[in-house]
């Protein structure tokens, strides 16, 4: 299984344009990314997705099966809102301005990997959540004690 894992921090041009890291870039295989906003509405951040792990882990719909209110709005958020992007020889992607603004990204954007997935993070917003994880962490292990 391709697994993401690490921080890298690169650049972003003016055009949207950035390079998906080396590593991460090697474990998609070619495949291209499907990108949308942040599943968790405390952060604003880029999840980008291996389009075949994302198709995987769609449902399966036909014209004969009514969507429910729950998956109504679920394809709003998860397939509607969502942009397809595929790494040019060079490995670099265009990111959509909407979500470019969303992100808060302006010249550098922190790829965190999170093992199926990564995120597309502001820089300075990526160390305050890494902080923040740690913070819950040692406050976990300090009431365990």
């Amino acid at each position: 299984m391709t697994q993401f894992r690490g921080k890298i921090i690169n650049g972003l041009d003016k055009k949207g344009r950035c390079s998906v890291p080396a590593p991460f870039r090697a474990k998609l295989g070619g495949d291209g990314l499907v990108l949308r906003r942040a599943v968790n509405p405390n952060y604003s951040y880029i999840e980008a997705w291996p389009v075949a792990r994302f198709d995987a882990a769609s449902r399966d719909t036909t014209p004969l099966s009514p969507l429910n209110a729950e998956e109504d709005a679920d394809d709003y958020a998860y397939v509607v809102d969502v942009a397809e992007v595929m790494p040019d020889p060079e490995g670099r992607i265009i990111l959509p301005r909407d979500m470019i603004e969303y992100a808060g990204l302006t010249d550098g954007v922190a790829f965190l990997g999170r093992l199926n997935w990564f995120e597309l993070w502001e820089p300075a917003a990526a160390e305050r959540r890494i902080e923040e994880a740690r913070r819950a962490i040692a406050a976990r292990a300090a009431a365990a004690a």
